[in-house]
């Protein structure tokens, strides 16, 4: 244990309570299909997906799901009142280089444990145990094995402070970098912006952009007319829980079929397919996933950044100041239902860019669909901050 003035790192062992999996296999079990014979996603989950799901939630083996995740060394790191769950790897190689990784909605910890081996320990993938990261993994605050957090959530912002006390403070790391997706993205773009002497570059995968002051780019205004289609046709979800969390929220955590047709319908509809039209979000893990959201007691709390960013006055980040942290972006393709791809101008009045990829596979969820290739993605964004720096 290591103990600052406001900050503690304890050894942690993720457990969950087994009256909680109880009662969610009582409930599973009480399941009834509903009579929809709509069986596409035009309208949301189809009915016999979703009833596949919960009768092979019902046969998930827990203790082996405890088993996996406790091969990692887990902490709890206090930050004044908020409790932070964090997976540590060390990295092979004289050097290695501190990196956080920090995941979106709806997703955990849980989909960086493949990515962590590749990145700690390359010789074991035919790389160069001098390219090795040492990894860190933070639950957000009111995910998982995180601490709840404050009556309306967190910013951005406020995620950023905590990360920077967590690896500075709590492991002792002078720099680093970090890497982001989704909400994680957001989190590590004000991490670059307020701590640029410990941040020594980020790497973002396909994030999202406020509408800057004109003047745009044709392509700027496309893509702004591409999102608001998209929006119009697939965010009810971020309406929702941008506006009314405590109401869809009140349902995830008392019905976990809900909880899974909420969360499962963005899990197929944001991830890679394969060569044969199958989602690559891999099916243990969303099992996992779910699991994990029911019985950390989270559905609900895991809403709140949606609903904190829309009511938190001037909490875009802000056009044209782009700050001295290198930047490298990629961007991810082959949804089935794909997000409008950013223009590089865009992203150029906002970040500092290093380098910018676009990659044709990966999806939302590249950590889940194609590890490997974020891996290298990562590898060759941080290559020259490790001499740098």
């Amino acid at each position: 244990m290591s103990v600052s003035k406001r900050l503690t790192v304890e050894r942690f062992s993720p457990k969950f309570d087994p009256l909680l999996i109880a009662q969610l296999f009582r409930r599973l079990e009480d399941h009834q299909a509903t009579d929809l014979s709509d069986e596409t996603w035009d309208r949301g989950t189809p009915s016999g997906w979703l009833d596949q799901l919960v009768a092979d939630w019902r046969a998930f083996d827990v203790p082996a799901l405890e088993r996996s995740i406790s091969e990692f060394d887990h902490f709890q790191v206090q930050v004044d009142s908020t409790s932070i769950h964090v997976v540590v790897e060390l990295g092979s190689g004289s050097s290695p280089l501190p990196i956080i990784l920090t995941h979106g909605w709806p997703g955990s910890f849980m989909e960086y444990l493949k990515l962590i081996a590749m990145l700690a320990h390359p010789e074991n993938f035919g790389g160069d145990p001098d390219e090795s990261f040492t990894v860190v993994v933070p639950s957000l605050p009111g995910f998982g094995f995180s601490g709840p957090p404050r009556e309306g959530g967190f910013t951005y912002g406020e995620v950023a402070e905590l990360w920077n006390e967590v690896m500075t403070s709590g492991l002792g790391f002078d720099s680093y970098v970090a890497h982001g997706s989704d909400l994680g993205a957001g989190v590590t773009a004000r991490l670059a912006r307020a701590h640029p002497f410990q941040v020594a570059a980020i790497h973002l995968a396909t994030p999202g952009m406020p509408i800057p002051p004109k003047p745009w780019s044709p392509g700027m205004t496309e893509h702004f007319r591409e999102v608001e289609v998209w929006t119009s046709e697939e965010g009810g979800y971020m309406h929702v829980q941008s506006t009314k969390p405590s109401t869809i929220g009140a349902a995830l955590a008392d019905s976990p079929v809900g909880l899974a047709s909420w969360i499962g319908e963005k899990a197929m509809a944001w991830s890679d397919t394969d060569e044969y039209g199958n989602c690559t979000f891999d099916r243990e893990l969303l099992l996992s996933t779910l699991t994990l959201y029911w019985a950390t007691r989270t559905g609900a709390s895991s809403l709140l950044p949606y609903w904190r960013y829309r009511h938190t006055p001037n909490s875009a980040l802000k056009a044209d100041d782009v700050g001295p942290t290198p930047v490298a972006v990629s961007l991810f393709g082959g949804e089935r239902v794909p997000f409008p791809k950013p223009p590089r101008e865009l992203a150029a009045r906002y970040f500092n860019l290093s380098s910018w990829i676009e990659y044709d596979s990966g999806g939302h969820f590249p950590a889940i669909s194609d590890p490997s290739l974020l891996a290298k993605s990562l590898r060759q964004a941080f290559r020259h901050f490790r001499t740098s720096k």
